[in-house]
């Protein structure tokens, strides 16, 4: 095999030329046909999460914690107070609300309760709640009023 370059015969395929330093193909085609299609798929990427952020309303990636979310203060405080209710504690209105985070597909909220102090919910995607008091999970290391 030749060199296309400088026409010096070579041992073997692949590698460079000892004489002249040729590489064995064009720099700037492999370039080409490499660079085209990754800006494309990055532009393409980059337009589909801009137009998720724009259309996203809420933190959460859950459905049933932005629509709580993007109440106001009040409808927020009552559809606390729903919730706590259904999972059968009192809670006549929140003073304080902090959406923690996710955790997997759950939204996770601080609440502050005026007559049963501070709790944790746990929103699932499906809309189940969970709750748990926030005294014990100080206790253990794990604070409600933080972010995850």
């Amino acid at each position: 095999m030749k060199c296309p370059k400088c026409k010096t015969p070579q041992n073997g395929y692949g590698g460079w030329c000892r004489a002249c330093g040729h590489a064995g193909g064009n720099v700037r085609r492999a370039m080409l046909w490499t660079l085209i299609p990754t800006s494309i798929i990055a532009a393409l990427l980059l337009a589909r999460i801009g137009y998720a952020e724009v259309t996203r309303q809420g933190s959460s990636r859950n459905s049933y914690s932005n629509a709580i979310e993007t109440q106001n203060a009040s409808g927020r405080s009552a559809a606390f107070a729903k919730l706590m209710h259904d999972a059968g504690q009192t809670c006549s209105r929140t003073s304080k609300s902090l959406f923690r985070g996710d955790i997997g597909t759950n939204a996770a909220w601080a609440l502050r309760c005026e007559d049963s102090g501070d709790w944790l919910v746990l929103i699932a995607s499906n809309g189940a709640t969970r709750i748990a008091s926030c005294g014990p999970l100080n206790k253990a290391g794990a604070p409600c009023w933080t972010q995850l």
